[in-house]
């Protein structure tokens, strides 16, 4: 299994992205995450659920043990076969989109 650093890259990369430019558009800590890349720190919970609720399109079973894909497929909806998985899409997207006004009227 990849250590969590590289679990975090792996997921950046996935968003073609880098730690610069996913800490400012979604208003984390540059420092924070900068020093869990690079392991001079071990990450915070804190900092691992910032990460998964400003995008949810990355998998917290894959930053935190390593399961899966880095990133879930949020819109497939042959993914969606029962009411409550329907209404777990439904809160992450409505978190999604909150969170997008709140940065675009920022």
């Amino acid at each position: 299994m990849l250590p969590f650093n590289e679990r975090v890259k792996t997921a950046l990369v996935a968003l073609k992205t880098t730690p610069y430019k996913f800490a400012n558009e979604h208003g984390l800590n540059r420092a924070s995450l900068f020093n869990v890349v690079n392991q001079e720190r071990r990450p915070s919970f804190d900092l691992v659920e910032r990460i998964c609720a400003v995008e949810p399109r990355i998998s917290a079973e894959y930053l935190l043990r390593g399961d899966g894909e880095p990133l879930r497929n949020l819109s497939a909806p042959t993914a969606l076969n029962t009411v409550q998985q329907l209404r777990q899409f439904q809160v992450q997207m409505n978190e999604f989109v909150e969170s997008k006004i709140k940065e675009l009227e920022a």
